[in-house]
């Protein structure tokens, strides 16, 4: 009995692993190991570190860009896009970005707070709010009208999955849904649920916070659907014309997705409706191009001013969290060292990251499941990875790789 429980637990384990983002909490991120050995970059280097990564797990495509001082040093692709017609992965191939999303929707928002369309103490839901009730009509207790703009940002919104619908459970994914759109499913888990903690006092990940984050994005913008206004006053202004949200079959441009497991799995779960929560598709190209915009770095121009940038990059006040606004932080004595994000769908993987203390940038996606055993990490893997080739570097090249890719 105690064995087929602990089994039932290790196939809980996974399948959250396979459907929410893998975090990485401060306490469990690891100095790189090649940080003693200081050296200049090298390309060739780079190249022949990542290829043994990728066939070292079977991963069967990646794609990496890395800048420095907002300027394109590395773009490189490994493996295929489509293993059955032997289409090799180069760097204009699309990937789903799965909860890397969730810090494109987080820049959104923080740009209608800038431009003054919203204030992250803006409440969401009820009389007087943002939403008002144009996704339920029930009335809203205390909890559900004290939740903010701030609190779905930072993952403290008081809903949390576990109470909503048990252990390893996330209620974006039950079946009773799966055929509701995102404005149907945000009426429904409203309709079903209410907070179990008081916002902004428990952080808890919330893909159904960034589900309403996305109808906040449309009701301050005026614009509908989501997906619209990002594009048109996000990622335009960045020069980034090729990302749009996924849908359940291939785009032009983008890879196949691998689930060893469940082959039809990636094609199956009516990603486009997780718009604001993790359905959008890029190059780590264009997420480098993204991400340079808001990092404060003095190079290709900010999106984002200053004050705006600094508070997305500031860490909830909550104990034990390490959420800003659509991003993880790590601070150590000396202050904020990185801000990063992961993803993860079946046949997904994708991670990017923000380094402010050696200037760089970098975003990294595969199309296959990743191992997880007493060998490899999973996708926790791609960081790993990418500090240990990025974190011994004290001499970078001064090109700049960004007009190869208008």
């Amino acid at each position: 009995m105690i064995a087929s429980l602990t089994a039932v637990l290790l196939y809980v384990l996974a399948l959250v692993a396979s459907v929410q983002s893998e975090l990485f909490l401060p306490d469990q991120q690891q100095r790189p190991l090649l940080a003693q050995n200081k050296r200049h970059f090298n390309s060739s280097r780079f190249d022949k570190i990542v290829d043994n990564f990728v066939k070292e797990r079977s991963i069967t495509g990646l794609s990496i860009a890395l800048t420095y001082d907002d300027r394109l040093v590395y773009a490189s692709s490994f493996g295929y896009a489509d293993a059955e017609a032997e289409l090799k992965v180069t760097p204009y191939n699309r990937f789903r970005l799965a909860s890397v999303s969730k810090s494109i929707t987080a820049i959104a928002i923080m740009r209608l707070v800038e431009d003054g369309s919203l204030s992250l103490s803006d409440r969401v839901l009820g009389e007087d709010s943002i939403l008002g009730h144009r996704y339920s009509q029930k009335t809203f207790d205390k909890w559900e009208r004290s939740i903010t703009v701030q609190h779905l940002l930072e993952h403290s919104l008081g809903f949390v999955d576990e109470d909503m619908c048990g252990t390893g459970c996330d209620p974006t994914y039950m079946e009773k849904y799966l055929t509701l759109d995102q404005w149907q499913l945000v009426t429904a888990l409203l309709d079903g649920y209410t907070p179990s903690h008081a916002p902004g006092t428990f952080p808890s990940y919330s893909n159904f916070g960034y589900f309403l984050a996305g109808r906040v994005v449309e009701a301050a913008s005026g614009v509908v659907p989501y997906a619209e206004y990002v594009k048109e006053c996000i990622l335009k202004p960045m020069g980034i014309l090729n990302m749009t949200l996924a849908v359940d079959e291939r785009q032009k441009h983008e890879v196949k997705y691998y689930d060893f497991k469940e082959p039809n799995r990636p094609y199956s779960f009516h990603v486009h409706r997780r718009d604001s929560v993790g359905a959008w598709i890029g190059t780590p190209v264009d997420l480098v191009k993204m991400l340079t915009t808001v990092n404060g770095i003095p190079g290709r121009g900010d999106f984002l001013n200053q004050t705006t940038i600094s508070t997305m990059f500031t860490k909830s006040k909550i104990t034990k969290s390490s959420y800003a606004k659509g991003f993880n932080v790590s601070y150590d004595g000396e202050g904020l060292i990185d801000a990063y994000k992961d993803g993860g769908y079946w046949g997904t993987r994708s991670f990017v990251n923000i380094n402010f203390r050696n200037k760089t940038t970098y975003a990294i996606v595969v199309n296959s499941e990743m191992p997880r055993n007493e060998k490899f990490n999973g996708g926790r893997d791609l960081k790993t990875l990418m500090d240990n080739l990025t974190w011994p570097i004290e001499k970078w090249p001064g090109y700049d790789l960004f007009h190869n890719y208008q």
